[in-house]
């Protein structure tokens, strides 16, 4: 006799099972849980067969069920070959967990849909033969939808309900969109569950819907969104306020509205299903079936939303409707509730939940664990899970291997994969913006200036860095990356300077997820090429290898268009050979004292930008800058916190460059040597930037000569006093800003020249005592920004003869301007202690 083709598989993989057991010692704890499983599961397995036999059921229903039930044995027959490599066995673990899971999925649900299919066959034939079922029906009601409802569903092709006004919650449990169970052991998320409730029950008894009422619950993969709505579901204030009338719905990334809508209905049915006729058609079905059926207020949640056009689906004008949408964006038309990351006790709380430490496990191992997994509950839960049970050599062996530079996502697969996830969901011009956030330093924020001046280059980017903080705007509504501002009012920057103020900040897993995805080729091919520094010695990572490997060992040249090489404060600059001569970006992430260039840049003649960031303690001096003066390809430099002694005249003499940035550097004696020259510096230089280069004394004139310059912009340098008449020569200028320039008395009167200047920024410059005296002959001048220029109390007569200008300042300057036709004036309040920490 044939068995069953439940019975067969199961009881090959109960064999495989307990032979690895008996000869390995490496999964012991997850093969004998595999084995309890298959023990508890085992009597129902006959019995489904002896009651197969009667049936004649057709072996075609459990061919999928035998199919995984066969990988799982040859999972199980792998962990033979397993021995000392921590990363597979770590996976073969989880795999091992989740066949487990899968087997008790399997008989929780399909089984139990299997024995509801049997009882609607059989409660059928009792209806079709007329005989009485009341008793039967009575009890099963809660498992099986109405029969007589089915039969005229599909006779008439028409949806019909059995629900009554005022009993759509009992109802609700045998239709679909119920709300899942709570996970056991649940720590954390206390106060933004209370937060979230408050956001939910604002007003419920006195309003009408709109899109407010929609909450979008938004945070990256793994923060614990879902638990989240799954507690406020079963909070007891929720169900006081909404009864049973809360619905679940996971929605997935690629969802079918008619099939989502068709599940209310047809929660379990295996008959042949009515299909609506279009989206619409289950729209209105669905708005009636709430009006019609359930009695307010409604609470309706959609979980792992992955659109916003999804949502309007369910925009429904209902009194007292609440929607609460989990999503991996910030979709801003509606309200936003963003998760925050866990406390430090509560990540302590969750991960000592999963990893059941015993009294023999140190605690400083513990802290340690939560810090590699960067409070991200999901990491906390499935890692503290991979280290249940282990003692305390398995500890220190994860975090030696921590130590050396790998993350949590090289040793855990289902982390790395559900990042992935969001990361898969991008667009491709998304998805390389995201992966260039690998190039910085962990825990530093990203000025998005610096990212303008890669994108311009790479993706075709605009100056002005429209698209760039869109593409900074895309990723972070996805909840990849955060923006922030040190601006203290926005409306003080200009506003073509739409990077200026802007930076990035990433979670750290989410910068490994990069780092990890710009891995997986051979380093050889890789077009972006990440180096990190050990003292000396350069390395990168290798999928699949335990330990980063050295560049030395790589001999051929490699093919990256973007180098990034980040280095400690023991670094000493000796470098080694590298071949990358199709380089056209550099990202330099170092700390040390004094730092020499790489001697193969000579050879990198396509590099186009350079971004040099220093994130020591005291600013870098470079050995050896003058190198910059080989790379004739350059158009772009971005210098932070570095000593610029002396720029010599091949670094000036560069023909391409465009726009050269000094960020906190020491700048004031680079040009000086230069000034009596006649060289004709940077020629096709567009813009310069110096932000708090505090020993700037005055604007080098040797720039004066580059004719083609339209953008100065020269902020926070509190010594700079003067600026020379020869500023006039730019006459090609037009955007000048001079703020909080503390020191600044006064502007030149050559300034008047430059007829292309369309705004003029000098908020904050508390020293000047006047406009120039001809400033109304600057008939291109459109802005002026002069917040904080306590010091000017009488405007010039010339700016009668300005037209067409908006001026931004304070209420006491702001008087001097009324009088003037054709200006509109845009009054901000004066913050004294604003002023006063600028000026510190």
């Amino acid at each position: 006799m044939d068995l069953d083709p439940y019975s067969e598989p199961i009881s090959r993989l109960t064999d495989a099972v307990i032979y690895v057991a008996s000869v390995t010692y490496n999964f012991k704890p997850q093969l004998k849980q595999l084995k309890a499983t298959l023990d508890r599961i085992n009597p129902i397995i006959e019995e489904i067969h002896n009651l197969n036999l009667q049936l004649d059921r057709s072996r075609s229903e459990s061919e999928m069920f035998a199919d995984e039930v066969e990988e799982a044995k040859k999972l199980v027959y792998k962990c033979l070959k397993i021995k000392w490599n921590l990363y597979k066995r770590f996976a073969h673990s989880l795999k091992l967990k989740e066949v487990d899971a899968v087997l008790l999925r399997f008989f929780e649900l399909d089984v139990r849909a299997d024995l509801s299919r049997d009882i609607k066959r059989t409660l059928v034939t009792v209806n079709k033969f007329g005989k009485q079922m009341d008793q039967i029906h009575g009890s099963l009601r809660s498992l099986t939808v109405d029969v007589k409802n089915i039969e005229q569903t599909s006779s008439s092709g028409s949806m019909s309900f059995s629900t009554r006004r005022g009993d759509a919650g009992f109802e609700r449990e045998r239709l679909g969109w119920s709300v899942p169970r709570l996970p056991r052991g649940i720590v954390a998320f206390k106060e933004p569950l209370e937060k979230l409730k408050a956001k939910v029950l604002a007003n419920i008894d006195n309003d009408d819907f709109d899109v407010s009422k929609i909450v979008v619950v938004s945070a990256a993969g793994g923060c614990g969104k879902t638990t989240l709505v799954k507690m406020l579901c079963h909070d007891s204030d929720i169900l006081e306020k909404f009864g049973r009338n809360v619905f679940f719905v996971t929605v997935s990334e690629t969802p079918n509205f008619m099939v989502i809508v068709d599940n209310l209905f047809n929660p379990n049915s295996f008959s042949q299903q009515v299909p609506f006729q279009s989206s619409e058609y289950a729209q209105n079905k669905l708005e009636r079936f709430f009006r019609e059926n359930v009695s307010s207020p409604i609470l309706l949640v959609l979980d792992d939303v992955w659109s916003e056009s999804f949502i309007k689906n369910f925009e429904f004008d209902i009194q007292s409707y609440r929607v609460v949408v989990t999503s991996r964006m910030v979709i801003k038309k509606y309200s936003i509730f963003q998760c925050n990351p866990l406390s430090d006790e509560d990540a302590k709380t969750l991960f000592r939940r999963s990893a059941k430490p015993s009294p023999t496990i140190n605690e400083n191992f513990v802290n340690q664990m939560v810090k590699c997994c960067k409070k991200h509950p999901l990491t906390l839960s499935v890692v503290g899970g991979s280290l249940d049970g282990k003692d305390g050599s398995v500890w220190r062996h994860m975090i030696r291997n921590l130590s050396k530079g790998h993350s949590v996502l090289d040793l855990n697969e289902e982390v790395l994969e559900l990042l992935e996830t969001s990361f898969k969901a991008l667009e491709e011009n998304l998805k390389e913006c995201y992966l260039d956030f690998g190039l910085f330093l962990e825990d530093q924020r990203i000025p998005a200036s610096a990212l303008l001046n890669m994108w311009v280059h790479l993706y075709n980017h605009d100056d002005g860095g429209i698209d760039t903080l869109a593409k900074i705007c895309e990723l972070s509504y996805r909840n990849l990356v955060s923006i922030t501002t040190t601006d203290f009012k926005k409306d003080l920057t200009p506003i073509e300077d739409f990077c200026k103020q802007q930076f990035v900040t990433q979670h750290d897993l989410l910068r490994q997820l990069a780092i990890i995805l710009n891995s997986k080729l051979p380093i050889a091919q890789r077009p972006r090429l990440l180096i990190s520094a050990q003292e000396d010695l350069l390395t990168t990572n290798v999928p699949g290898q335990d330990l980063p490997v050295s560049i030395e060992c790589v001999q051929e040249p490699m093919l990256a268009r973007i180098l990034s090489i980040s280095t400690g404060e023991s670094f000493s600059s000796r470098w080694c050979d590298m071949k990358v001569p199709e380089v056209e970006v550099l990202v330099l992430n170092l700390m040390s004292k004094t730092y020499a260039l790489p001697h193969f840049l000579k050879e990198m003649q396509k590099m186009n930008v350079l971004n040099v960031t220093n994130y020591g303690l005291y600013p870098t001096i470079f050995e050896n800058l003058s190198v910059l003066g080989c790379l004739s390809n350059l158009t772009r430099i971005r210098l932070e916190r570095v000593t610029v002694s002396c720029l010599s005249r091949s670094t000036l003499a560069l023909q391409n460059i465009q726009k050269v940035s000094f960020i906190m550097c020491k700048v004031g004696n680079a040009f000086e040597e230069l000034c009596s020259d006649n060289l004709n510096v940077w020629p096709k230089l567009a813009e310069i930037e110096m932000d708090y280069c505090h020993d700037l004394v005055d604007f080098p004139s040797v720039l004066c000569s580059s004719v083609y310059l339209k953008k100065v912009s020269i902020t926070n340098c509190n010594k700079l006093s003067e600026i020379s008449e020869e500023f006039g020569k730019l006459t090609c200028l037009e955007t000048l800003s001079l703020r909080s320039c503390i020191k600044l008395e006064k502007l030149p009167e050559s300034i008047t020249n430059i007829q292309k200047l369309s705004i003029l920024d000098i908020s904050d410059c508390s020293s000047l005592s006047e406009l120039p005296e001809e400033i109304g002959n600057l008939v291109g001048l459109r802005t002026i920004y002069m917040k904080g220029c306590s010091g000017i109390h009488v405007l010039p007569s010339s700016v009668k003869g300005l037209s067409n200008i908006q001026v931004t300042c304070n209420e006491e300057i702001s008087n001097q301007w009324k009088d003037i036709s054709n200006v509109k004036i845009n009054v901000v309040e004066e913050d004294r202690l604003e002023t006063l920490m600028r000026i510190i």
